[in-house]
């Protein structure tokens, strides 16, 4: 390599590091800041079991709290099986062609719509058109016409991206097509879906304008709802987050923006569990896996 050539790579990789290391600062900085700020409500019991009250002080976020597991699971479990379905089928089966095509744009494109647009389409498709009224159900399926794109494209990119040797190997030693995905392919693209799925959940931790429109009208719950009925309103700590920030008066609720860093702080607090417990579950599956004979 000669000196030119070697410096521009110097400095490139020196880049790199300098952006990674900048990237990882404010993420900590981040997280102190939201914990720091919301510490006191974090600490204070009544937080995770009280409901909200925008009239008054002392709020809680157990019904938030409740809401966006329960939305989450019931999302997640409407997503990842369309999603990777539709994956492996964009991957291993459709090969190339007009309508192939057609679909992946289509996707792409819905990939871009924004949430807000997506809660009116979830008002009008899920509440309107079936004369229902707003729910965690029509919440959920608000968020699966949000994430699905992103999981048909996580799905697809992490099994397209495998070496073909995989694939030539499996069919090599007599195993159907089908058999090559489910048990040679799906289980060496686990770690880029494990990432993918993580990706897919922290949209849903986070999203507050469709659930707005098809979860809570709009209003939060203000009682300890508990019930797993999907057919119940529920709001999520996003939107808690969002009305004590913006709707509540100060003369009425005079503890709302620390009961808002409280949430925020929880929210934060939520997702990186959820990102480092389900990067642990990935790798012991992993390893579960790889031990297992084809």
């Amino acid at each position: 390599m000669n000196p030119r050539a070697r410096a521009t790579s110097t400095v490139a990789i020196s880049a790199m590091r300098a952006t990674a290391v900048l990237l990882l600062a404010l993420l900590v900085w981040a997280i102190v800041y939201l914990v720091v700020n919301g510490w006191g409500e974090l600490t204070r019991p009544g937080f995770y079991t009280k409901a909200p009250n925008i009239g008054g002080p002392g709020s809680g976020a157990g019904p938030q709290l409740f809401n966006t597991a329960y939305i989450l699971v019931l999302s997640m479990a409407m997503t990842i099986p369309v999603g990777l379905g539709a994956g492996i089928y964009f991957a291993e089966y459709a090969g190339t062609g007009r309508i192939t095509n057609l679909a992946r744009r289509a996707t792409e494109t819905l990939a871009t719509l924004p949430s807000i647009v997506v809660g009116l389409f979830g008002f009008s498709l899920f509440i309107d058109a079936t004369h229902s009224h707003p729910s965690r159900l029509a919440a959920s399926l608000s968020l699966v016409v949000i994430n699905l794109p992103y999981a048909v494209r996580v799905s697809e990119d992490a099994i397209r991206g495998l070496p073909s040797s995989l694939r030539e190997g499996s069919l090599a030693l007599g195993a159907t097509r089908w058999q090559t995905v489910v048990r040679t392919l799906l289980p060496a693209a686990l770690p880029s879906l494990i990432t993918g799925i993580i990706l897919v959940a922290g949209r849903t931790f986070g999203e507050a304008a469709a659930i707005l429109f098809t979860g809570s009208a709009g209003a939060i719950t203000e009682n300890s709802n508990f019930s797993l009925d999907p057919f119940q309103k529920g709001d999520t700590l996003a939107v808690d987050l969002y009305v004590f920030r913006t709707q509540a008066e100060p003369s009425a609720v005079p503890d709302a923006r620390q009961y808002a860093d409280g949430v925020a702080a929880l929210l934060v607090v939520l997702v990186l569990g959820f990102n480092l417990g389900a990067r642990f579950l990935g790798r012991s599956l992993v390893r579960r896996l790889q031990a297992l004979p084809s």
